[in-house]
């Protein structure tokens, strides 16, 4: 069995950010479909969508909806992430 490496923080929010922004734009997100994106479980998923209406950078009114902090948090991660790749670094 193949092993996956680890994800840190940076990186568990910007893939979910990713999903829910993409998601958002087909209309209602759907939390399962979010879930298997993510390869994470549903409560660990729960856990990670409470941390971000917490920080700001979802809305959770009827859908999580990415906010103005949450695409910016997207632009930064994407600007890090090419900076890396520039430095020839490796980002998992």
């Amino acid at each position: 069995m193949k092993k996956i490496p680890r994800r840190d923080r940076m990186k568990i929010y910007g893939d979910l950010l990713s999903i829910l922004y993409a998601e958002s734009k087909e209309g209602k997100i759907v939390l399962t479909r979010v879930q298997v994106q993510m390869n994470v479980p549903f409560d660990r998923l729960k856990s990670y969508l409470s941390e971000l209406v917490g920080l700001g950078l979802i809305s959770d009114d009827t859908s999580f909806k990415v906010t103005d902090k949450g695409k910016q948090y997207l632009a930064e991660y994407q600007n890090v992430l090419d900076f890396m790749k520039r430095m020839g670094i490796a980002y998992r």
